[in-house]
């Protein structure tokens, strides 16, 4: 019965953010045709976005889709950092922006034509996940500017679980811009929402999140930052690469 009431409250829960996303969508257009794109709007946006998401991560525990863990959390008190975490599931993003303050992020274009989150993606100043030298551009400003840029460098959610495959552009940005790394191990008790997963396949045991901010990496210590800046990006995703399966690994273990 516990699965069953599971499988129902997910549903739920995901049909409260898709309406609750229109609804605010529908209430933001005004503002976002009347106001221009600024800091000021940008930072009150971040605001709601914030909440809506620490709203749905609230609901999910409470209906008892999913409990979570936080650790060391105190690391990311300061902003203009580049938070870089791994992608176990589909509401990794909700999680992290819900937890960490002054949030951005990068995210798929296709989810800007999508009602539930054009409203708060557009207000809060999200980045759209194109490739070339504006997205790097956009992403260096945000961090400048105080943001905690949140990215997943795998792309998508990862296939096999505790297994990571990076794209070089999150190394890319973190060289170029001479940001240090603040990485973040995101690990779940049980296999859900994974990329090969249907929404409605919950486990037999409600999932646990664990999120565990992990000491920053000083990147100009792990490669040579003033090296050609494509050949020192892999070197670093190589080695981000290498440093996230250990960590899982570990956490395997433990």
């Amino acid at each position: 019965m516990n699965g069953y009431w599971r499988i129902l409250a997910t549903g739920i829960s995901f049909a409260i953010f898709g309406i609750g996303g229109v609804l605010l969508t529908i209430f933001l257009l005004p503002v976002l045709i009347i106001t221009r794109d600024c800091a000021l709007r940008r930072k009150y946006g971040k605001k709601l976005l914030k909440m809506a998401f620490q709203s749905f991560l609230w609901g999910m525990q409470f209906l008892g889709v999913m409990d979570l863990k936080i650790q060391h959390m105190d690391r990311l008190k300061s902003g203009g950092r580049l938070v870089l975490a791994n992608h176990p599931s589909l509401i990794d993003a909700v999680i992290l922006i819900a937890l960490i303050d002054n949030p951005n992020g990068i995210i798929k274009s296709s989810l800007f034509d999508n009602p539930s989150i054009y409203g708060l993606a557009k207000i809060a100043g999200l980045i759209r996940n194109v490739e070339g030298p504006e997205l790097i551009r956009k992403s260096i400003e945000s961090i400048s500017s105080g943001d905690n840029l949140i990215i997943f460098p795998e792309g998508t959610r990862t296939r096999v679980l505790g297994q990571v495959a990076f794209k070089p552009g999150a190394a890319y940005i973190a060289i170029k811009g001479g940001f240090n790394i603040t990485p973040v191990l995101i690990v779940t008790s049980e296999p859900v929402l994974r990329k090969d997963h249907s929404w409605y396949k919950v486990p037999l045991k409600k999932p646990v999140f664990t999120v565990s901010v992990m000491e920053e990496i000083k990147v100009a210590s792990k490669v040579k930052t003033d090296a050609d800046l494509i050949l020192a990006s892999e070197d670093l995703t190589e080695y981000l690469e290498e440093y996230y399966s250990y960590e899982l690994k570990e956490h395997e273990r433990t």
